[in-house]
C-alpha cells in the first residue's frame, strides 16, 4: 500500500508544461507548501509574445480581430516585428482624462532576434492598406478658399495650384486618388 501511495505522489509532483519554453523563475523552493492556484514557474515562450497597448476611443473603431500589426521593440529600433491583433477588450479605462482599450497583439519573434519578455515596444495597426499609389507629403497638401485639397505643381517654370481627390493618408504622407500624375513636381509649404 505504501509503494502505490509514494508513486501516485510522485505522479501528481510531475508538472508538465503546456508548451515549449524557458523556465524565467521559479518562485518556490523545494520542501514548499504551496496551494494549487500559486504561481510556482514561469515558462516563457520567447517566439511567440504578446503585447498589450492601450488604443484611443477615437481609434478603437478602426481596429479589428486579425488586423496586421507593425511593432517595434524600444531596444531593437531597427528590426520592426510583425503581429496581429488578437483580442480587444470590451471594457474601457480611464488614464489622465483619456478614454483607452487594451488590445492584445500577438507578436511573432525570431529566435535569436534579440526580443525579451517585459521589453517595450510600440505598435502600429494596420487598419487600411493600399499598393501602387500615388502619395505626396502631407505638407504639400493645402486647402483652397472652398476648403477643397489642392497641390502646388511644377509646370516648367510656371507655379500651378492643382485641386486633387485624397485618399488614405497617414503622420507623412497621402494617397493622391486624382488630380496629380506620377512623376509631377510637387511644391510643399514651408514652416
Amino acid at each position: 500500500q505504501s509503494i502505490t501511495e509514494a508513486q501516485k505522489q510522485l505522479d501528481w509532483a510531475i508538472i508538465t508544461a503546456p508548451f515549449d519554453g524557458i523556465v524565467a523563475s521559479v518562485d518556490v523552493d523545494e520542501g514548499d507548501t504551496i496551494l494549487a492556484t500559486e504561481i510556482i514557474i514561469y515558462l516563457v515562450d520567447l517566439t511567440s509574445l504578446e503585447l498589450k497597448v492601450d488604443v484611443d476611443e477615437i481609434d478603437i473603431p478602426d481596429v479589428k480581430l486579425n488586423q496586421r500589426a507593425i511593432i517595434e521593440v524600444d531596444a531593437l529600433p531597427h528590426l520592426p516585428f510583425e503581429g496581429e491583433v488578437i483580442l480587444i477588450s470590451p471594457l474601457a479605462k480611464e488614464e489622465s482624462g483619456l478614454v483607452l482599450y487594451e488590445v492584445t497583439i500577438d507578436l511573432t519573434a525570431p529566435e535569436g532576434s534579440g526580443v525579451k519578455a517585459g521589453m517595450s515596444a510600440t505598435a502600429d495597426i494596420v487598419v487600411d492598406e493600399r499598393s501602387d499609389v500615388l502619395l505626396v507629403p502631407n505638407r504639400a497638401i493645402t486647402q483652397d478658399s472652398q476648403g477643397n485639397p489642392v497641390v502646388k505643381v511644377m509646370v516648367g517654370k510656371e507655379i500651378q495650384e492643382r485641386p486633387v481627390a485624397i485618399g488614405i493618408s497617414d503622420d507623412f504622407e497621402t494617397e493622391i486618388v486624382d488630380g496629380l500624375d506620377e512623376g509631377e513636381v510637387v511644391l510643399r509649404k514651408t514652416s
